[in-house]
């Protein structure tokens, strides 16, 4: 699983029907120095977003554990087309950095 934060959301005419009850946000990879404080995210290169479906209810500003890649689709009892799946919306993450 890895660590995104949500930047937006994504709005769509018409939809599968696999991926109806759920939406889809776009998101960032985040790390360990966007966990402690929720501070705002510097902005990525271009290509760094991705799409994200959700059925957890994850808002904008939001730490979310994603996985993605084939592991995207498990969740899914048919073949469901999807890049990137929203696991768990993180309350909270303490992180030490290793010692040197």
């Amino acid at each position: 699983m890895k660590m995104g934060k949500i930047i937006g959301r994504v709005t769509m005419s018409k939809v599968d029907a696999s991926f109806v009850g759920a939406r889809f946000l776009v998101a960032v990879p985040a790390g360990p120095e966007d966990a402690p404080d929720y501070a705002p995210l510097t902005p990525l290169p271009l290509g760094s977003s991705f799409v994200v479906y959700d059925n957890l209810g994850a808002t904008v500003g939001d730490l979310i554990g994603y996985t993605d890649g084939g592991e995207a689709a498990a969740p899914f009892v048919e073949d469901t087309p999807c890049d990137a799946y929203n696991a768990a919306i993180l309350d909270r993450c303490n992180y030490q950095p290793p010692r040197s």
